[in-house]
C-alpha cells in the first residue's frame, strides 16, 4: 500500500514542480493539488485504519514528504504538516476523531502548538479564547488544534492542553507574507470564547492509553513533528544537488560529499525511527539515549541540508534557470529553518548535558 501511495505521488511530481514558481509568486498551493494528494492516499498515511487510514511506517511518510518537497518546498511543507496533524488527532478521544472524520474521512486539520490561547472551565467543558500565528494550511483545513494554557478561577496556570475546534468557531486573519515558503498559507487564527467539550482536549497520553494504541501512535509525541520539520529541507537540498551531482569529479568533490551527507542523514533518521518503532511495537518506552540520539540526528540533518545548498551556490555555473531555482529554494529553507524543529543549539545543549551525566529537562522539542 505504501509503495502504491509513493508511486501515485511521484506521478504528480512533474506538475507540482512545474507549478512551484507560480506557488511562490501567488502565495498559495492550488486546492487541486491537495485534492490530488488525497486521491494518491498521502493524507491517509498516518491516519488510523479505523477511519480509512493505512498507518504506515513513519520513515515511509517522511520519504514521500521529501519527494514532494524536492518538487516544491512550499507544497512539501504544507502537505507534510497537514498530514502529520492526522497523526496527532489519532491520540485524541475516539469521539473527537468521529467528530472530525465521521462524515468525511478526508477532513484536514491545522495545528498551532504555541500556547497563546486561554482555556477556562465552564461546567464540565472549557471555554477557549486566543490568537495563534503561523497556522500552516489553515485555508485547506476544517478544524483547528490549538494549544492553550488552562487557568483556574484565580487566573493561575494549571495545565497545558490542546483544544480541537471546528471551522465555525474560529476566524482566519490573512497575515502570511514570508520571504520563503510563500505557499503554505500560515495565517493567524482567532478564537473568541468557543465552548470546547472536554473530550475535544488533549494533554499527554498516559501509559494506560498508550497500551491501547497501535505502535505508530506510541512514538514519543514530538518525534513526528520534529522530523516533519526536517523532511522538506532534505527534499529541497536533494533537488538542488541533483542538478550538480552528475558534474562531480570524484568522491572528494564538495558536491559529492554534500550528497553523501544527505544520504547519511536519511540513513540515520531511518535507523532511529526504526529503533523507536521497535520500542513502540514491544510496548516499551524509548530511553533517553535513543530519544536524544533521534533528535540530535534529525536536527543535524536540517543543518546539513542547508549546508548542501550552500555548496551548490558555491559551485554553480550561474545559469539563469539554476539561479532562479536556487534563489527560491534558498528563501524556502531559510524560512523553514526558523521552525523550532531546527533549533540546533538547544538540542545539542541537551545532548551535551546528557553525555556528561547531567540532568536534562523533559524532552519536548
Amino acid at each position: 500500500m505504501t509503495q502504491n501511495v509513493r508511486a501515485a505521488v511521484r506521478q504528480a511530481l512533474p506538475a507540482i514542480a512545474e507549478a512551484a514558481a507560480d506557488v511562490d509568486r501567488g502565495g498559495a498551493v492550488d486546492p487541486a493539488v491537495i485534492a490530488g494528494l488525497h486521491e494518491a492516499g498521502f493524507f491517509a498515511m498516518l491516519q488510523p485504519k479505523a477511519f480509512g487510514g493505512i498507518e504506515v511506517d513513519p520513515a515511509e511518510y517522511l520519504a514521500v514528504t521529501r519527494d514532494l518537497s524536492a518538487a516544491c518546498t512550499s507544497t512539501g511543507w504544507l502537505a507534510g504538516w497537514l498530514g502529520v496533524n492526522t497523526w496527532h488527532l489519532s491520540l485524541f478521544d475516539e469521539r473527537a476523531q468521529r467528530d472530525v472524520w465521521g462524515q468525511d474521512r478526508r477532513t484536514l486539520l491545522c495545528e498551532s502548538y504555541a500556547p497563546t490561547g486561554r482555556l477556562e472551565r465552564v461546567g464540565d467543558d472549557f471555554r477557549l479564547s486566543g490568537r495563534w500565528s503561523r497556522c500552516t494550511g489553515i485555508l485547506h483545513s476544517s478544524w483547528l488544534m490549538a494549544a492553550a494554557v488552562l487557568v483556574g478561577e484565580d487566573g493561575a496556570a494549571q495545565d497545558f492542553l490542546v483544544a480541537l475546534v471546528p471551522r465555525a468557531d474560529y476566524v482566519v486573519e490573512s497575515s502570511w507574507d514570508s520571504v520563503g515558503l510563500r505557499g503554505i498559507g500560515a495565517h493567524d487564527v482567532v478564537v473568541s470564547g468557543a465552548v470546547v467539550p472536554r473530550y475535544r482536549t488533549f494533554g499527554w497520553v498516559s501509559d494506560d492509553q498508550l497500551g491501547r494504541l497501535a505502535p505508530l501512535y506510541r512514538l514519543p509525541q514530538p518525534t513526528m513533528y520534529t522530523h516533519t520539520g526536517t523532511a522538506p529541507l532534505l527534499g529541497a537540498a536533494q533537488n538542488i544537488l541533483s542538478v550538480l551531482r552528475p558534474k562531480a569529479t570524484s568522491s572528494a568533490d564538495p558536491v559529492a560529499m554534500a550528497c553523501s551527507d544527505l544520504e547519511l542523514s536519511i540513513a540515520q533518521i531511518d535507523r532511529n525511527l526504526g529503533d523507536l518503532m521497535a520500542c513502540a511495537g514491544a510496548g516499551q518506552a524509548a530511553d533517553t539515549d535513543l530519544v536524544l540520539r533521534s533528535r540530535r540526528d534529525q536536527v543535524l540533518a536540517s543543518e546539513r541540508a542547508v549546508a548542501a545548498i550552500r555548496t551548490f551556490i558555491a559551485h554553480s555555473d550561474g545559469r539563469d534557470a539554476e539561479d532562479l531555482l536556487v534563489e527560491r529554494v534558498w528563501r524556502d529553507v531559510q524560512t523553514a529553518q526558523t521552525h523550532v524543529a531546527s533549533n540546533v543549539e538547544q538540542v545539542l545543549a541537551l545532548v551535551g548535558r546528557h553525555s556528561f551525566g547531567m540532568e536534562v529537562d523533559e524532552i519536548v522539542w
